[in-house]
């Protein structure tokens, strides 16, 4: 689960990452921008894991895990640095845009100027024509082979693409299109920047943060004028609070009432953001959250833990999270008959806790 970070040269797209990754990236100048690409793996917060863990008391806790990349800014200014850029965003699969809403005399703005909408419209239209580049080209490639020999499947492609190149022309991202899961899955190996899940990111100030200013109500009103919905993050500030010790994080975020700090609630938006949900397994070897695409069934969801889960599964004992609380153990959920037995097509659940009988 590899998640891209994106946005103009100097928007604090390091500054997030060094927040979230708890890493020590170096950032840098518009001037010296490099082809350096920065990644970590994160655990995803889930106080349903602690809770269980001071429940088991296991061997071994296992979270669920994200990657993020830092990607070099996008800029335009020259064009194969840029494509290069935009293709590494490609390769993801899902953005965090980050953009710059934050005044700084020590921090220049690449165009001498912060105006939140405007950059995130300028790193739109690179996305759409990027998208619109590889539409064209794919279009031009199938209308040179129905001339020549005329296949029923090609021209439904095409028909497919143009209506791509439409919606790109536009100004509308290829998410905004209803299609069927035949098409999506033709549409897959394309990976399209504006078909892929985006979290937008306003790097503001402590006071932008505290008081919206006419620049973060710019941006959140671009965000949700092409249907995101925006979140407001103070890389500066939350990167040194991630960079204290969990006890003295938990101290200062109870100091000053804060119920969850920015970097939390990033890597729990970026993981819904990829549409995955937690399962999970409890023992006293481990205690361990399995990511898994929303609207998995219990057969595939074995096979997460091993093929020969999935290969001989015969049913899953499942019990929900908020049952296991509630009752205080298994045996109490057990006891209150609230385990059930599900079959292979039963839908997961965000938060089942799942042991599966098989046999092979």
């Amino acid at each position: 689960m590899k998640i891209g970070l994106a946005g103009l040269p100097m928007s604090g797209k390091t500054s997030i990452f060094n927040m979230a990754t708890r890493a020590k990236a170096q950032t840098r100048d518009y001037l010296a921008q490099t082809d350096e690409i920065n990644s970590g793996i994160i655990k995803v917060p889930d106080a349903r894991i602690d809770h269980l863990t001071t429940v088991f008391k296991p061997k071994k806790t296992t979270f669920a895990t994200v990657e993020f990349t830092d990607i070099p800014g996008i800029s335009n200014v020259e064009s194969k640095s840029a494509s290069k850029t935009l293709g590494n965003i490609r390769i993801c699969e899902a953005i965090m845009l980050v953009v710059r809403l934050f005044e700084s005399e020590e921090i220049p703005h690449i165009h001498n100027k912060v105006d939140p909408a405007a950059d995130l419209e300028e790193l739109c239209l690179e996305f759409i024509f990027s998208d619109l580049e590889m539409v064209t080209n794919k279009i031009e490639r199938l209308q040179k082979e129905i001339r020549v020999v005329k296949k029923p499947e090609a021209a439904k492609e095409l028909e497919l693409m143009e209506q791509l190149r439409k919606t790109l022309e536009d100004n509308k991202f290829l998410s905004t299109l209803e299609l069927s899961e035949d098409q999506l899955q033709s549409l897959r190996g394309y990976r399209f920047l504006t078909q892929k899940p985006m979290l937008l990111v306003g790097n503001c100030s402590d006071t932008q943060f505290t008081t919206p200013d006419d620049k973060v109500k710019a941006f959140t009103t671009t965000c949700r004028e092409r249907g995101w919905s925006p979140m407001l993050i103070s890389a500066a500030t939350e990167m040194e609070i991630s960079a204290l010790s969990p006890e003295e994080e938990a101290i200062f975020l109870e100091e000053y009432g804060i119920k969850e700090s920015g970097r939390n609630r990033l890597i729990s938006e970026a993981y819904k953001l990829l549409n995955y949900i937690s399962f999970l397994t409890v023992g006293e070897d481990e205690v361990r959250a399995w990511p898994l695409q929303s609207g998995t069934n219990a057969h595939k969801a074995g096979g997460k833990i091993h093929s020969d889960i999935e290969r001989g599964f015969i049913r899953a004992e499942v019990v929900a999270y908020k049952d296991f609380v509630e009752k205080g153990s298994m045996a109490g959920v057990k006891a209150a008959g609230l385990a059930r037995l599900e079959g292979k097509e039963y839908v997961v659940q965000d938060g089942d806790i799942i042991n599966f009988r098989f046999n092979v």
